[in-house]
């Protein structure tokens, strides 16, 4: 019994392990992903940031952080946002 006991101990100790593992996996997912556009054109004198979505993310975006720190996400291949890029970019220079 004191057999029995102690292997159904280390069986569940080495569930444990395995869970946590797949746990942890989930740490890698994107903490940011844009899953629809914001419609309407933001005027570029009240964004003062942007930041690409990751690669693992199932849509490309560009969030868009403005003055009051409201964080949009926008299509990349938009014009206007890649106009709004460049003059973040140069800005920051």
């Amino acid at each position: 019994m004191r057999q029995y006991c102690l292997c159904l101990f280390i069986g569940l100790l080495a569930v444990a392990f395995l869970q946590s593992g797949v746990l942890a996996n989930n740490a890698n997912s994107p903490d940011e992903c844009c899953f629809k556009y914001y419609a309407r054109k933001i005027p570029i004198a009240k964004i003062t940031s942007y930041m690409e979505t990751r690669m693992d993310c199932a849509k490309a975006g560009i969030i868009l952080v403005t003055q009051k720190s409201l964080r949009i996400c926008v299509n990349p291949e938009l014009s206007w946002v890649k106009s709004a890029i460049k003059m973040i970019d140069d800005r920051d220079f």
